[in-house]
């Protein structure tokens, strides 16, 4: 049976995450229900690249999914597009081979957390309000421990089921914007809430309250408790995911 990519957008502020829940909204639902109406089936499902927390955003995500029709191509976008909500778009449709799989195909993830400084209606759940001035050169020294292929269970949830705390960090910068602060980071694998909780800790470090070796000393401790306070959902966005089988536009 063919099977399609679907790259998406979305704003997670409506939304309890990615992944489908029994009784809050999610993203997962919202596609699946569109999809059902436009391809005229009473069951389809969607498979996502992986999982975000609440409140999370993504401007790139993919999805696969398998339908028996044959060559979908930027109608079928246009048509998902008209019945999605606004808060969720389709911004290509890809075939790909039938095993591809949008999770477990990806080499790799990133994420960019922004941040703004003084209050603007037109940021609000869009990005972190956070006043005072930051070090980024005491933090970008700072994520210089987090670069290689190490246990990162320290910026782990509580509880988290995964099978392995394992990841590759290829890249962690903070960088100054027009209107504050962004955080990019980029790895194979990302463990749930590992990106907040760098930040957060992150956050400790450029108010001054620990030096830079502070994140190399969380990160060896093994002990969530060791590392900062989760950020806020509402600045952190989904930005890439890469496959070896389709091209960047």
């Amino acid at each position: 049976m063919p099977r399609y990519f679907l790259e998406i957008a979305f704003d997670g502020t409506p939304y309890r995450g990615w992944q489908r829940q029994p009784v809050a909204p999610s993203v997962q639902e919202e596609l699946e229900r569109a999809l059902r109406r436009v391809l005229h089936r009473p069951e389809v499902a969607a498979v996502g690249c992986g999982r975000t927390d609440t409140g999370v955003h993504a401007t790139r995500f993919f999805v696969h999914f398998d339908t028996e029709l044959e060559g979908l191509d930027e109608r079928f976008a246009y048509s998902l597009n008209a019945v999605l909500a606004p808060s969720v778009a389709v911004k290509r449709v890809i075939a790909v081979a039938p095993d591809a799989h949008a999770r477990f195909g990806a080499v790799q993830r990133g994420y960019v957390y922004r941040i703004h400084r003084h209050k603007d209606p037109f940021l609000h759940d869009r990005s972190h309000l956070l006043r005072p001035e930051l070090d980024l050169q005491a933090m970008n020294d700072a994520c210089e421990a987090l670069i290689g292929r190490q246990d990162f269970s320290s910026f782990e949830r509580v509880g988290s089921d995964n099978r392995t705390s394992i990841c590759d960090v290829r890249h962690a910068r903070w960088e100054h914007t027009a209107v504050g602060y962004a955080f990019t980071i980029r790895a194979d694998r990302f463990l749930r809430n590992m990106v907040r909780a760098v930040v957060g800790t992150c956050f400790v470090i450029g108010r001054g309250q620990r030096p830079a070796d502070h994140m190399a000393a969380v990160l060896h401790a093994h002990d969530r408790g060791q590392a900062g306070r989760s950020a806020p959902a509402r600045g952190l966005y989904l930005d890439e995911v890469v496959y070896p089988f389709i091209d960047r536009p």
